[in-house]
């Protein structure tokens, strides 16, 4: 575990440099506290969605890196689920629908229902209101270290 607080922590004081900012200015422009800032970057905390998303925002990253940032922080805060029931379910792949969603132009309440992968349904079917549907299955590759 601490190895992936390190990873992002690093990943933190990489973005937060390039923006040529300190913690105790970081902390400023997102709103959290500076101790979060530090404690993050050490690897101390796990921080939740919306703190690395006032951190993200704060640093102005690019919506792509926002995304990546803060799922990166999902996938180190188990209390982070957007659907509790499901908690099978690794938090950064529930977490990605609404992603996927805005990226796609769909409000959330053009949303009728989701159904989840289960053993007979290999996707993700996504049901909206004008009657549409949309299909997505998620594939899992062993991970590679660059």
């Amino acid at each position: 575990m601490k190895s992936g607080k390190n990873k992002i922590g690093k990943l933190l004081k990489q973005y937060r440099k390039k923006a040529n900012l300190t913690q105790p200015q970081l902390a400023g422009t997102s709103g959290v506290a500076t101790s979060i800032v530090n404690d993050i970057e050490n690897g101390i905390r796990n921080a939740g969605s919306k703190t690395l998303d006032k951190i993200a925002r704060g640093l102005a990253l690019s919506d792509e890196e926002r995304f990546k940032f803060i799922m990166m922080g999902l996938a180190l805060s188990k209390r982070d689920y957007l659907i509790p029931d499901f908690s099978e379910y690794p938090p950064e792949i529930l977490n990605y629908l609404p992603f996927i969603f805005q990226r796609s132009g769909i409000e959330p309440s053009a949303v009728k229902n989701v159904s989840l992968p289960n053993k007979q349904q290999k996707q993700f079917i996504i049901n909206l209101k004008d009657g549409k549907s949309i299909s997505m299955e998620i594939r899992l590759a062993p991970h590679k270290e660059s």
